[in-house]
């Protein structure tokens, strides 16, 4: 049995848990579940090192060239037996040591080919994602996944192998730990499950149970195409839409954002419309986090940005423009600049960053404001650094004089339709002008 992990090693994303959980496995058993394969990189890497590699269970594959992964994967290949069927059940069952294989940070391309001899991808992410891109990554491989069963990742994780998400990080611990059992137990291969003497009389049918979980996985993964996203969107632009101005904080690739709008203007540029960019061109490297700081300070007096985009607007005159990210540097004059062109305009909340001042610690719908009110911000401070708090005044101030300019753009695009009723209480705006707008590969 194969796990992956190929998420930030941050605690948003889960990964002390993963850590955690396999170690009171180890414990309990003296052995892993399955192999393990981690990738990416983040503050967490530690713990999994602290935790896993001083034991023989480990290995660090972490400079291995996308070569040397492929031939490490192979190797382990060796032991897989994907081609199984109930005619022809192996001779014997694999008698090799389960380890956590630790890649660090890969190509989409090397992450692709290890998920191909994945059985399942661990994604027990604490915060409320928005959607679930990376689950469905995982399922157009026929990788299904485990993790918690909320927000935008519902519709990507099976009964089956749903973890409750319960009220303390020990509980949470413990239930992702019994459900990577669980699914060991149940959907290994029959004959090793037979000679473990796990669940008595093993039966092929077992193993079948998998690949009905495979198939259903690449069924929902096959409806997130580009041609229904294209056809999506032609039913909210205007007709006759030939130009589109999408304006985002930062063009330079840095993350999922921007790396999803270089993606939509080339879906959109392949449709025959005329498509532009707007925004901040960052430098990267050691500097990048300092001009993103600089640029959250600067948002709410931006009047640079607020002057550019006007510019922009009166000398490529679009038919639409459709704002992404708003919230860390072009903020409320780069908004209003577009409110005040009187072009048809759609704004995307692609994250929780309008909706909470700490998006990144928002586990349950229950944590999102109703009412986006200054003691609403203020009482989700967990310290008692006054400095923090100074600055979650801020953020309030700054989607305060923001909500004010977005109740005037004409449709509001969220990923998930779990997203539509908060929009609605903190924007401000009737439902009609919400619209889902789910990703695609």
């Amino acid at each position: 049995m194969n796990f992956i992990f190929f998420w930030r090693l941050a605690r948003e994303k889960g990964f002390d848990l993963v850590v955690e959980g396999l170690s009171r496995v180890m414990k309990k058993t003296g052995e892993l579940p399955g192999n393990v394969f981690v990738f990416g990189e983040g503050a967490l890497r530690e713990n999994l090192f602290r935790e896993f590699a001083e034991t023989p269970f480990f290995e660090d594959c972490s400079g291995f060239t996308p070569a040397e992964i492929a031939d490490k994967i192979e190797l382990l290949g060796t032991s897989e037996e994907s081609d199984w069927s109930e005619e022809t059940p192996p001779a014997a069952p694999y008698k090799g040591g389960n380890k956590i294989y630790f890649f660090g940070w890969q190509s989409q391309t090397t992450i692709r080919s290890v998920l191909q001899v994945s059985h399942f991808a661990l994604m027990p992410s604490r915060f409320l994602e928005t959607f679930g891109l990376s689950a469905l990554e995982s399922l157009s491989e026929g990788v299904p996944v485990i993790g918690f069963q909320k927000g935008g990742l519902m519709p990507f994780i099976p009964k089956e192998l749903a973890v409750p998400f319960l009220a303390s990080d020990t509980e949470n611990t413990e239930a992702l730990a019994n459900t990577i059992v669980e699914v060991s137990d149940k959907f290994i291969p029959p004959l090793l499950q037979k000679e473990r003497g796990l669940g008595g009389e093993a039966t092929w049918g077992d193993r079948l149970s998998w690949d009905t979980l495979s198939h259903e996985s690449r069924r929902i993964a096959d409806v997130y195409t580009e041609g229904r996203w294209i056809r999506q969107i032609r039913d909210m632009l205007p007709e006759g839409t030939k130009k589109i101005l999408l304006a985002t904080d930062y063009i330079t690739i840095l993350g999922g954002i921007e790396t999803h709008v270089q993606t939509i203007v080339r879906a959109l540029r392949k449709q025959g419309y005329e498509v532009e960019i707007f925004g901040w061109d960052i430098p990267k490297g050691r500097f990048s986090k300092v001009f993103r700081l600089l640029g959250l300070v600067y948002s709410l007096c931006n009047i640079t940005s607020a002057l550019k985009i006007r510019k922009k607007i009166r000398e490529f005159q679009p038919d639409t423009i459709w704002l992404h990210s708003v919230s860390r540097f072009l903020w409320p004059l780069g908004v209003r600049e577009v409110v005040k062109s009187d072009i048809f305009s759609l704004v995307t909340y692609h994250d929780l960053g309008l909706l909470s001042p700490f998006p990144s610690r928002v586990e349950s719908e229950d944590m999102i404001p109703k009412n986006p009110s200054l003691g609403a911000f203020l009482g989700a401070v967990r310290s008692n650094n006054p400095i923090i708090y100074l600055a979650t005044y801020c953020k309030y101030l700054q989607v305060y004089v923001l909500r004010n300019f977005l109740r005037h753009i004409n449709v509001h695009i969220v990923p998930s339709v779990f997203l539509v009723p908060h929009v609605c209480d903190i924007v401000q705006v009737p439902e009609e002008q919400v619209a889902v707008l789910e990703h695609f590969l």
